[in-house]
């Protein structure tokens, strides 16, 4: 196998963990580059992989010598869909929400939404679109302009569908069962709105840094004359501002308070009766989609740090809004980040439950056959790591997760299993010559790792001295 194929199946690989939404995200990002300008290496054979995922072809079936255009092809209807949905990109999540935000879109309904579009709505203009671009070479940047054609015709046509039904319950029921629902209607109309808001929206979007810092939220007097200007002048559109900002925002807590400055008001009880306001429902929506990706990350992401990482996110903003505004009488914003520490200490405590049988199982002696080979359980080792990082967790993060007690009795029973077994190996290990010997150094080994995160790296490094001389003895 070439350099060039291993690269290849590397990517395809990396790629087939991801959902099919960031995939999608990833090809509109890589197509938007090179219409740029901007090729970055390698983003050409990542491009390709990701239109074949995307269609549901394998780039890996062609020959070696091909190049990445002539393994996926130019499906110019996935393309044109991807570019015509690209303003999307700062607005669209792949958790829906228990609670409508506005101006954030659930990524699953877009593809609902295309293929409305294309049968009702602009059908002709989409299928004159495909043909068009199917008789011209692969070009990038005539695609993002037959888009942007198609997303202004898009926005005209989608504003009056929604007056229809804001006028008839029964067109509304009829436009509900054909795209899924209360929360799918919802969603089209936050999708019209950025549409509409294109113009505009991409000249404030110039004007903002690409990231904002919670210094700069939190004082810097440009940005906020800046947005008090656009919210002014456009403000039946503050959610979308206020989402846009949000996609770009370092500390998305830092919202709220940046929300009281533009309102001229202090604590979330006046904030709520201001046309502001949803610079601060944002955040509070921030926090239940990051608690959707915690229980997705428990469920599903094998990495040992996944879930460990997305609670830490989202302890981080609790307790940054928390910290920075008064919520009390906004019983509201209160209510639904209550309702995401109850599921979330729910699933932790869960978690924590069985902490001590979790680190024993992976520190078990692995068999050894009677060729002296062995197969460590690096799963199990895995489900410790987890376990472990969850547990410091409910350490530091101990005001937002109600997990006290729990956390109290699983580190105390961890921490005993952890003292006795290491140094229980490490024992056997001095006194074990033969095949066995390296099967206890193996869990010895991990041991050791369990240690260092649970009790920091000086102890990890007094076992690692301790294993020396064990194992010097016995030679």
């Amino acid at each position: 196998m070439t350099d060039q194929d291993l690269l290849k199946k590397k990517i395809e690989s990396y790629l087939g963990e991801l959902s099919p939404g960031a995939v999608s995200m990833l090809a509109r990002s890589l197509e938007r580059t090179q219409a740029l300008g901007q090729n970055e290496p390698h983003a050409e054979l990542v491009l390709a992989a990701a239109l074949a995922l995307l269609s549901g072809q394998s780039s890996s079936d062609g020959s070696a010598d091909e190049t990445p255009s002539q393994h996926a092809g130019p499906n110019w209807r996935q393309k044109l869909e991807r570019s015509f949905f690209a303003p999307l990109d700062a607005f669209a999540i792949d958790e829906q929400l228990p609670h409508k935000q506005e101006g954030r879109i659930y990524r699953p309904y877009l593809s609902e939404f295309w293929n409305w579009i294309e049968r009702d709505v602009l059908a002709g203009d989409i299928a004159r679109a495909v043909e068009f671009l199917e008789k011209r070479p692969d070009d990038g940047e005539r695609v993002h302009r037959v888009a942007a054609v198609l997303r202004k015709k898009a926005g005209e046509a989608l504003t009056g569908i929604l007056e229809d039904c804001a006028a008839s319950e029964r067109e509304e029921r009829r436009l509900k069962m054909m795209l899924g629902g209360e929360r799918a209607l919802q969603d089209l109309a936050d999708v019209a709105k950025v549409f509409r808001a294109e113009p505009w929206l991409r000249a404030f979007l110039r004007r903002i840094p690409d990231t904002l810092s919670e210094r700069t939220l939190k004082q810097d007097g440009n940005i906020l004359d800046l947005v008090s200007a656009y919210a002014t002048r456009h403000p039946e559109d503050v959610p979308v501002i206020a989402a846009a900002m949000l996609d770009r925002a370092e500390a998305p807590w830092s919202l709220g308070p940046f929300a009281e400055r533009l309102a001229k008001v202090r604590g979330a009880r006046w904030l709520t009766k201001t046309r502001y306001a949803p610079f601060a429902s944002i955040v509070i929506s921030e926090v239940e989609r990051l608690h959707l990706l915690a229980h997705e990350h428990r469920k599903n992401n094998p990495d040992p740090v996944g879930f460990a990482g997305a609670l830490s996110a989202y302890a981080a903003v609790v307790k940054g809004v928390e910290r920075d505004m008064d919520l009390t009488e906004a019983e509201q914003w209160r209510g639904r980040i209550a309702e995401t520490r109850r599921s979330i200490s729910a699933a932790v405590a869960d978690e924590l439950a069985g902490a001590a049988g979790t680190v024993r199982r992976a520190l078990q002696v692995p068999k050894t056959g009677a060729d002296g080979e062995f197969r460590s359980d690096e799963a199990a080792l895995d489900a410790a790591v987890r376990t472990l990082r969850v547990l410091d967790l409910s350490r530091s993060a101990a005001e937002v997760l109600a997990v006290n007690e729990a956390g109290k009795r699983a580190r105390q029973a961890v921490e005993q299993t952890l003292e006795i077994i290491s140094r229980s190996l490490i024992s056997d290990l001095g006194k074990t010559r033969g095949p066995n010997r390296d099967a206890i150094a193996s869990a010895a080994e991990a041991a050791i790792q369990l240690c260092e995160i649970c009790f920091g790296q000086d102890y990890a490094a007094l076992l690692r001295r301790s294993r020396q001389s064990a194992m010097a003895a016995a030679a």
